[in-house]
């Protein structure tokens, strides 16, 4: 069978697609590039915000009215929480569940088109084997490679419905770990990206339970020739501990994706945070005491460690103050960028059912500030960094140039030669900067 697959979201999401199309080609099944080519169209949704919703539905909709014979199979997310809205959508052939999405590459042989939805979605979507059932694959379309050591969320923040959508937390075994990373080290990759949907809950539920520092222990031990790099954690979920092992250790990278989500303790207290605005100063000084940063980038020796976080702007009740604080706190600490966020009513949350909600006018202008002032802080970041040797992970070829992303995820244009390829880490002088990116030079 001719197989499309289409996903919307997380690193997660993409991480299981590659690996659903991965074990459909070990079954003899064909990858194609273009929905108009396949026979079965495999649609992995997100329903993290109204736009994940949109962008699900839209693709959907793209796809019966380009290729209305192929049999449409719709799974993730959205489905788990609102399957029975998609049921409304006239073409759709198959709802699957979270926790039944490893049956997938099973039963897609047995697949045919449907007058109504044929819908397969356990109301609990906690299950082991959304991470055991999802090797891999045994060759990457990219230079990094994700791999998904966690699933579930056990926090149930007021605003989020991944825990609804995704179950309890479970993790892999730290063997398991290692076993896989070994494996895609063998293929020839040279960073693997750590990913999860609460990454920092990896290991509380193992017996013996272990945590995400005691892991990254262990992939210090094991010899690896490639970088590690972490997705998303919170504050709370970062200590001195892991700080010191980055600083000694030759594979973790020195960069920290901090999901923040605002500057405000009433913000926090009302989203369920399980931190201080407090907290998070102080997890900037013990970062500062072992890593250069960019408001002190020295010594020349190190690059500048990347700290970036996650904004949600517009919770409900945040008045001009609270956001006033969370513009201060970006402007005044070493933050190297940005990812903001417009608040998104989930319905099912604590929050859909707060009052005060902010008006959509007030947060595309809170928005936009915040990202004048995001562009301000990478071009900070940038600069801090010129005259540095960083590694830089050869991703692909732009003109004369090669370009990568170095261990502290500076983008970096690398003026090219010849008989340089993609997939090297090689070392790089940081020279000028390039309108969004830094161009360097090779060094000897």
């Amino acid at each position: 069978m001719r197989v499309f697959i289409f996903t919307v979201g997380c690193r997660a999401n993409q991480y299981e697609s590659d690996a659903i199309g991965y074990l459909l080609e070990k079954k003899g099944h064909i990858l194609v590039p273009r929905m108009e080519e396949a026979e079965i169209c495999i649609v992995n949704t997100c329903t993290v915000t109204h736009r994940a919703d949109y962008d699900s539905r839209r693709i959907l909709r793209k796809i019966i009215k380009n290729n209305p014979s192929a049999i449409c199979v719709v799974t993730g997310c959205y489905v788990q929480v609102a399957y029975k809205r998609l049921a409304e959508i006239e073409g759709i052939d198959y709802l699957i569940g979270n926790k039944e999405k490893p049956l997938i590459p099973k039963l897609i042989s047995t697949f045919t088109k449907q007058k109504r939805p044929y819908i397969l979605v356990s109301p609990n979507p906690t299950a082991v084997d959304t991470l055991i059932c999802f090797p891999p694959p045994a060759s990457s379309k990219h230079t990094r490679a994700y791999l998904k050591i966690q699933d579930g969320c056990d926090s149930f923040c007021s605003y989020c419905i991944v825990p609804y959508a995704r179950g309890r937390s479970r993790s892999l075994s730290p063997d398991e770990v290692i076993k896989r990373i070994i494996f895609l080290q063998n293929q020839g990759i040279k960073e693997v990206v750590l990913t999860g949907i609460h990454l920092g809950e990896y290991g509380k539920d193992l017996s013996p339970s272990l945590s995400l520092v005691e892991l990254l222990k262990h992939l210090d031990k094991s010899n690896l020739s490639l970088r590690i790099r972490l997705s998303s954690l919170n504050p709370s979920e970062i200590d001195e501990e892991m700080i010191a092992l980055m600083a000694r250790s030759q594979c973790l990278c020195p960069h920290l994706h901090i999901s923040l989500q605002t500057g405000s303790d009433e913000i926090l207290k009302r989203m369920r945070r399980s931190y201080s605005i407090s907290q998070f100063k102080k997890l900037i000084e013990i970062i500062r005491s072992y890593f250069p940063l960019v408001d002190v980038p020295t010594p020349m020796s190190k690059p500048v460690f990347a700290l970036g976080v996650d904004i949600i702007v517009g919770f409900p009740g945040e008045t001009e103050k609270d956001f006033h604080q969370t513009y201060t706190l970006i402007k005044n600490l070493p933050i190297s960028y940005s990812h903001i966020f417009s608040y998104s009513d989930r319905p099912g949350t604590m929050a859909s059912k707060m009052p005060n909600k902010v008006p959509q006018e007030v947060i595309k202008a809170r928005v936009k500030k915040l990202r004048a002032l995001d562009r301000e802080k990478r071009l900070a970041f940038f600069q801090a960094n010129l005259g540095r040797i960083v590694h830089v992970l050869t991703e692909q070829k732009k003109g004369p140039y090669l370009v990568g992303h170095s261990e502290n995820y500076l983008p970096v244009w690398i003026r090219s030669y010849k008989d340089l390829d993609l997939n090297q880490i090689m070392p790089v002088k940081l020279v000028q900067l390039k309108d969004k990116e830094v161009l360097g030079e090779i060094v000897n």
